[in-house]
């Protein structure tokens, strides 16, 4: 997607301000960046941006979080403020068949306590009712892959049943069994 293709999805005046969370989060493994999961890119000052946004690589020219391109999200969804960080996520990203192209990813960024946010479970319990994949991402320990897990099955009743606080439940069994994941892998490694 060239950076103009990916503008013209942006929420207009909606800027990331002081926010660097994608800039420490995700991994980046290409040949312009190479970065592990949970460590600041090089370029980055924390809580001050790129030192070079004018020049920075393609994956990030092209990449914006789910705050920055979602209308519907207010500004307690910016990922700094909220310890979320959404991503759009698409086919190659392990979306099952049966779905749309696109979900969306939930990362837990911040304290998990954020998993019984009123916002975050009905922003969850309507895109699974719509139909759409959506996946909640947890740490991992830095530079490990974060575990992501599909969260359809596991919250279908409780989203069927519009029962928050079942809903609430779902979401931390998912939570502890991708944490659970992300220890077994890296105890397998060491």
């Amino acid at each position: 997607m060239s950076e103009s293709q990916s503008n013209e999805q942006l929420v207009l005046g909606r800027e990331c301000g002081r926010c660097t969370v994608c800039c420490k989060v995700p991994k980046i493994d290409v040949p312009e960046l190479k970065k592990l999961a949970g460590v600041l890119c090089e370029h980055c000052v924390e809580g001050g941006g790129c030192r070079i946004y004018a020049n920075r690589p393609p994956v990030c020219k092209g990449w914006y979080c789910g705050w920055r391109r979602m209308r519907s999200l207010g500004d307690e969804w910016r990922p700094d403020r909220c310890g979320i960080l959404i991503d759009i996520v698409g086919r190659g990203e392990g979306i099952p068949d049966g779905y749309p192209k696109a979900g969306l990813k939930f990362d837990i960024v911040g304290s998990p306590q954020v998993l019984a946010w009123a916002p975050l479970v009905s922003f969850i319990g309507a895109e699974i009712e719509r139909g759409m994949a959506v996946f909640l991402g947890v740490p991992a320990p830095v530079g490990y892959e974060r575990r992501k897990i599909l969260l359809n099955d596991i919250m279908a009743d409780a989203v069927t049943s519009h029962d928050r606080g079942l809903m609430i439940q779902r979401l931390v069994r998912a939570f502890e069994l991708a944490l659970s994941e992300a220890r077994k892998e890296r105890t397998a490694f060491h």
